[in-house]
């Protein structure tokens, strides 16, 4: 029945000894899916191309959990299987997220502004799961720095700006929204004032 509580599997890629690589974050509920994106995480960082110079296979260790090899020896890649107790469609729910690589979030208020929002993007390439919080400009997109505020990406590097876990991004763009939504509001409130100031003249 809807509701029913149940015991899930979800599989988490992870890397030994590698501080760097944030694949951990990733979690599947298809083992296969977790392996590709394993081994395609292990290949662009030591490789940097799509073809690793050894044979790469999975060998299975202990019960559930499982190993990545390259011809024929282990690599620092695994992945773990947890075993989550919870409704279907929660566990589902983390999957779908893992999967997601933008989130919006609105400006509150925004009053007769419009609309406005922040976004916080997924880094497309390179190894590991890293977020940035962004003005979600097409061209010439600019990220949120501590202590600096809107800087264009192609002047801090891909490495400043996304610099985030998935959850560290969501919680800072929910802050820099609130402080563009007061920012805007002041403008607007002074460009109230200088509007009646020029009609009194």
């Amino acid at each position: 029945m809807p509701g029913e509580q149940d015991r899930s599997r979800l599989f988490e890629p992870g890397w030994d000894d590698n501080p760097t690589w944030e694949g951990s974050t990733e979690l599947f509920t298809d083992l296969g899916e977790a392996q590709a994106f394993a081994a395609g995480a292990y290949i662009e960082a030591l490789y940097g191309n799509d073809e690793a110079d050894g044979e790469l296979a999975w060998v299975k260790e202990g019960e559930e959990d499982w190993r990545l090899t390259e011809a024929g020896q282990p690599t620092g890649v695994s992945i773990g299987t947890r075993a989550v107790r919870g409704t279907v469609a929660a566990v589902a729910l983390r999957a779908q997220l893992s999967l997601a690589s933008e989130f919006r979030v609105p400006l509150p208020d925004a009053g007769a502004g419009g609309y406005g929002e922040v976004v916080v993007k997924r880094q497309q390439d390179g190894p590991g799961d890293r977020w940035a919080v962004t003005d979600g400009a097409d061209t010439g997109l600019r990220a949120w720095v501590d202590g600096e505020g809107w800087r264009h990406v192609t002047d801090i590097g891909r490495a400043v700006a996304f610099r985030h876990t998935r959850e560290e991004a969501l919680l800072l763009a929910h802050q820099v929204a609130e402080i563009e939504a007061t920012c805007y509001g002041a403008e607007i409130d002074a460009l109230g004032v200088e509007s009646q100031d020029g009609e009194s003249q």
